[in-house]
């Protein structure tokens, strides 16, 4: 078989035993969960903004291409798993906005966390949080990539490979194993088998549930270069994938705030941590502290206070009863004939700038009476 993809991402046992996640501490049953979790963030996004499936399994790939090579303490699962989606719908030539991207996850999480849906604003301070650090995951998945983000999906072999082995095969079969390859998705098949084995093994689990014989001499996964052992490992996980619970959020940042889409999703996280945290008591010396510090007024200062401030008050009104008493100097009796002078000025100045423009408007008045008896004259005439 000729390849003419670069498709090389493809891991060992022992590289998906030692991931950079289980170095941090995380076990083997948290990591699953938060794959299975993720993927299935890119898969409800997808559907919400009406992109083709191939975006989304694009996405999920290089949803677990990442997290071979980073740990989950040190990237939250649900701004990698938006970047994915985002970077996933260029590469298939469906390219979204990240505003949409963001707004579906801020709804996302709302519904899942039980909190109240509430408009996103656009100009506020977390949307433009959201908006840098959903470029800034993308870019750490491209180098983490090395910008090299080809991805090969089983489904393109499924079609092939039913048409070659069965003649008439029922829609049932052909569906059951699309479904499959959708499913196997959320796992780790896609960067331990390459895309033709994960095909063989969904037919021949597909093949097994609707007791579809398939030709075993020769074995007829060698024609499309599989072995028997991927294939019933590509079973095992999917069987293991369906006894599993539904996925969920589980906190796991190190070092790190814990990274949300809403606002309240983060606040109603505080509170439960404040309800939970004990109550601590105050420490035995508080009151001593505060009666060296602050000491309590006695009644005897209390009653000097009082008096001082009526002594104020009396000084203050016999000064100005003074004032008023006192009679007017020359020099103080002259200011104020000045002013009484230079107000009355203003008044009769003002007065006659009235009667003036008064005077004006009675001689138009006048004039435009004038022209209108003349014209009555002219008319009779």
């Amino acid at each position: 078989m000729i390849y003419t993809a670069i498709d090389n991402f493809y891991l060992t046992d022992e590289q998906l035993q030692n991931t950079p996640s289980r170095k941090d501490g995380i076990d083997e049953a948290t990591e699953t969960t938060l794959r299975i979790y993720g993927c299935d963030l890119i898969q409800e996004s997808g559907i919400l903004l009406k992109l083709p499936q191939a975006v989304m399994a694009t996405g999920q790939v290089l949803f677990h291409r990442f997290y071979c090579k980073k740990s989950f303490a040190c990237f939250d699962v649900k701004i990698v798993a938006a970047s994915s989606l985002w970077l996933a719908s260029k590469l298939e030539e469906s390219p979204t906005r990240a505003k949409q991207v963001i707004l579906i996850f801020h709804r996302m999480e709302c519904t899942r966390e039980n909190l109240p849906i509430e408009h996103l604003d656009l100009f506020s301070k977390k949307y433009g949080e959201l908006k840098a650090e959903l470029s800034r995951t993308e870019r750490h998945i491209l180098k983490e990539m090395g910008f090299v983000c080809h991805v090969e999906h089983p489904h393109k072999f499924i079609s092939n490979y039913l048409a070659t082995l069965t003649l008439g095969t029922p829609i049932e079969l052909r569906q059951e194993a699309w479904n499959l390859a959708n499913d196997s998705l959320r796992t780790t098949l896609c960067v331990h088998f390459k895309s033709e084995v994960v095909a063989c093994g969904v037919v021949y689990a597909a093949a097994r549930r609707f007791q579809v014989p398939l030709p075993e001499n020769p074995p007829w996964w060698k024609a499309f270069d599989a072995e028997k052992s991927g294939i019933d490992e590509v079973c095992r996980v999917l069987a293991r994938l369906y006894s599993l619970p539904k996925a969920r959020y589980i906190a796991v940042l190190k070092d790190r705030k814990q990274f949300t889409f809403s606002a309240k999703s983060g606040d109603s996280q505080s509170l439960a941590t404040a309800r939970e945290a004990p109550e601590t008591s105050p420490p035995a010396n508080d009151d001593a502290n505060f009666s060296k510090s602050a000491p309590l007024e006695t009644d005897e200062s209390k009653e000097a206070k009082i008096k001082a401030a009526l002594d104020k008050l009396k000084d203050s009104k016999l000064s100005d009863d003074e004032s008023k008493s006192k009679p007017i100097d020359g020099e103080a009796r002259e200011e104020l004939r000045q002013k009484s002078k230079s107000e009355h000025r203003t008044e009769t100045s003002g007065d006659k700038i009235k009667e003036r423009d008064r005077e004006r408007e009675r001689d138009r008045c006048r004039a435009k009476a004038r022209d209108r008896d003349r014209g009555r004259d002219s008319d009779r005439e």
